[in-house]
């Protein structure tokens, strides 16, 4: 970096010392001025003297970068340029990648801050100097110049250090570009550039010591040498190299200040499209005002019906909207529980002449806004009164706020929220970023690439989720249930239909939907063209039925449905749409759920209506995985046994050790060579245990008769 020069006594001892400066005709200059920073100042600023080429002179800056070109490459002054250059670089380096590992960019940030970031930008731009200087110096000094007076120097170690300068000025802007964009306080703005700044200065700093002897003595008279006193004289011309690099140079230094504004601009109320995914409990309101609009398709303009509203539907993934904010908070949109993408917005068109149902209403996301020094998840569609003037505000009806929070992040607002369920009750939400920083933040089963997840499929699981949290098995992507008479009814997740997903899965909230496949009993059974379904709905599943869906002519229907399927708009829970809901469940599939018939609803009945239970006990499940279950040999397992009876025929084989070897065997197919062997174990129950094998026969007294000269288990031989 440039600095004002310092007349000093020099050693006379010193190599190549001089009493005085001279000029190119041999007169004696008087004492030099360092005009460097005001011949930069003409430079940045476009302009020349009028007087080129006559009485200014510059001189290399007094800074050890210069011993680079002015010493040996085997001269301790060399060595300790090297040093000071490295540790610069290193502590700029570290401060880098510190900074943009260990920070994130705040959602916003206050006026004041606001502020600090741009004055920062300015106060960054003036306080660079590496990069003015390494052009200035390319500039006015051309190789036939720097050999005119120093013959002896290698001018491409001149423009290697004057690039050394300028890598360096850039990693210090880079640096500042980090800290202005991730500051939340003012202070901390002005600290961290007054301490890069100080980094950068560490070659002036080196140098200023080295001339006052504490360094050692061949370092000081490297500082001495007539280099640092010698001037030269400004030049019309221009050296080639010049020539070509400059322009180059000086294009990307004017583009400095734009290009750091611009992207301040940006992150001004971005945190790189950060998204949430949002959890919520299990509470209803029973009486939620939904008041749809005036160019509504599916009911009259103006409508007002009174839905009960399962907060749950409302979990799943939430993004940041690019282009609106609210008293200067960013708003998060509610995406698709299908894909995590924007909803449907235009008005749907199907063929409704093969189709039972009107044409549909685009799906209305739920929004989180800040209103009133809250975070609030609100609704044009659903208020708290019939009437749809009431409940108005700047931020809608609420169905959900967070206590009083002034921070500009969602994911701050944790705790102490509120619900509206006819009156203000207490809740839990959960609140998690869709962002991941390494492989720990998929669960290891998947790859963080670009802060967003890869989920895996390996050893024979699917990885599902924003955070790759749902298993799916390959022995669950098909699972069964059972009839009242013990029929096997299957379904699965590998549909066959158009509007199928990657790998035939379908996903609604991140968990696999399942079709019928077979099994059901007539009266259960769809009919005709009609399928059933097993959705996850945000915190339930329920089985529904799917008017018309193998039916071609309404497969742009059902795509349109469970690519925008949302649990409250399709009102998941009523009786004309589902048969079977299941217990509240966080479950990556249903298996092994407690699932409940739905019956009649009215006021004397819970939400859901009257639920009456399809399992025999608690935790028994509905479904379960397509795999065959592990049999175990029962051998006299009822009975008394007589351990100590040999049984004819095997080598002295007594009963008491074929109880012990058959609690060994087990199979989940007939063809397992153990289904075999305890075939032929239990014949011996005839003699082992009589009273239980005439039990199972129906034959009194058969087996003791049978005790003496029979032959037994041909396999035991």
């Amino acid at each position: 970096m440039t600095t004002t020069s310092i007349s000093i006594a020099q050693d006379p001892e010193s190599p190549g010392f001089n009493e005085k400066s001279f000029n190119e005709n041999g007169q004696e200059t008087p004492p030099h001025t360092n005009n460097t920073v005001a011949e930069m100042g003409m430079l940045i600023n476009g302009t020349d003297d009028a007087k080129d080429g006559e009485g200014n002179e510059i001189n290399f800056p007094e800074s050890s970068h210069s011993f680079l070109f002015t010493e040996p490459v085997k001269s301790i002054p060399f060595v300790f340029s090297l040093l000071i250059a490295s540790m610069t670089y290193a502590c700029l380096f570290i401060a880098l990648i510190n900074n943009v590992v260990n920070k994130d960019v705040p959602v916003n940030v206050s006026t004041c801050v606001r502020a600090a970031q741009y004055i920062g930008i300015l106060i960054a731009l003036l306080m660079e100097e590496e990069i003015p200087t390494a052009l200035f110096l390319l500039k006015r000094i051309s190789k036939p110049i720097l050999h005119s007076k120093f013959p002896e120097l290698c001018y491409w170690k001149f423009v290697g250090s004057c690039i050394l300068r300028f890598s360096m000025g850039y990693l210090f802007l880079a640096n500042v570009v980090v800290i202005l964009v991730k500051a939340e306080d003012v202070l901390e703005i002005f600290y961290d550039v007054l301490a890069l700044q100080f980094l950068q200065q560490l070659d002036d700093i080196a140098f200023s010591v080295s001339k006052i002897e504490v360094l050692g003595k061949t370092i000081y008279l490297a500082t001495m040498t007539p280099y640092f006193t010698t001037g030269f004289k400004r030049q019309k011309t221009r050296s080639g190299v010049i020539i070509i690099v400059l322009p180059i140079l000086l294009d990307v230094s004017v583009q400095d200040f734009s290009d750091i504004v611009s992207l301040l601009l940006y992150i001004a109320y971005r945190n790189f499209l950060l998204s949430y995914i949002v959890g919520k409990g299990d509470e209803v309101w029973e009486e939620a005002y939904v008041h749809y609009p005036d160019d509504s398709k599916r009911y009259p303009g103006g409508t007002t019906l009174t839905l009960s509203l399962v907060f749950s539907n409302f979990n799943g993934h939430y993004k940041l909207d690019k282009s609106r904010t609210s008293n200067g908070r960013p708003i998060y949109v509610e995406q698709t529980k299908s894909d995590r993408t924007p909803f449907d917005t235009e008005n749907t068109k199907f063929n409704t002449s093969v189709f039972p149902y009107s044409q549909l209403d685009p799906i209305k996301p739920a929004e989180f806004r800040y209103c009133g020094g809250r975070w609030m998840l609100v609704h044009d569609y659903i208020r708290k009164s019939k009437h749809a003037t009431d409940d108005i505000s700047d931020c809608g009806p609420w169905l959900l706020r967070s206590q009083e929070y002034l921070g500009f992040d969602l994911g701050g607002a944790a705790g102490g929220w509120q619900i509206w369920e006819g009156k203000i009750v207490p809740t839990d939400v959960s609140l998690t970023c869709d962002k991941c920083k390494d492989d720990a933040d998929c669960n290891l089963n998947g790859e963080c690439n670009n802060g967003k997840c890869q989920c895996r499929k390996q050893d024979g699981v699917m990885y599902l989720g924003e955070h790759c949290e749902v298993q799916l098995k390959d022995e669950c992507r098909t699972i069964t249930s059972q009839n009242y008479d013990g029929s096997r009814v299957t379904w699965s997740a590998d549909s066959a239909a158009a509007w199928i997903g990657e790998d035939g899965i379908y996903q609604e909230y991140s968990r696999p939907m399942y079709s019928y496949v077979e099994g059901l009993s007539p009266e259960l059974a769809p009919k005709g063209d009609d399928n059933v379904a097993l959705v996850y709905t945000g915190s339930r599943y329920v089985i529904t039925n799917l008017e018309q869906a193998k039916n071609n002519a309404t497969s742009a229907y059902w795509e349109w449905q469970t690519k925008n399927f949302h649990g409250f708009w399709a009102q998941a829970f009523s009786p004309s749409y589902s048969s079977l809901i299941s217990e509240p469940t966080q479950s990556d599939t249903p298996v092994g759920v407690d699932f409940f018939w739905v019956g009649e609803q009215d006021e004397q009945y819970g939400p859901f209506g009257l639920l009456r239970p399809a399992f025999q006990f608690p935790g028994e499940g509905l479904f379960r995985c397509d795999v065959p279950r592990l049999n175990y040999c029962q051998f006299c397992s009822n009975g008394t046994i007589d351990s100590s009876f040999i049984v004819p025929e095997t080598d002295g084989v007594n009963c008491g050790d074929l109880e012990e070897y058959s609690k060994t065997l087990s199979w989940k197919t007939e063809d397992d060579p153990n289904y075999s062997i305890c075939l032929n174990i239990t014949q011996a129950e005839e003699v082992c245990c009589p009273a239980e094998w005439a039990a199972a026969v129906n034959v009194s007294g058969q087996g003791e008769s049978c005790r003496n000269g029979v032959k037994f288990l041909d396999n035991l031989q």
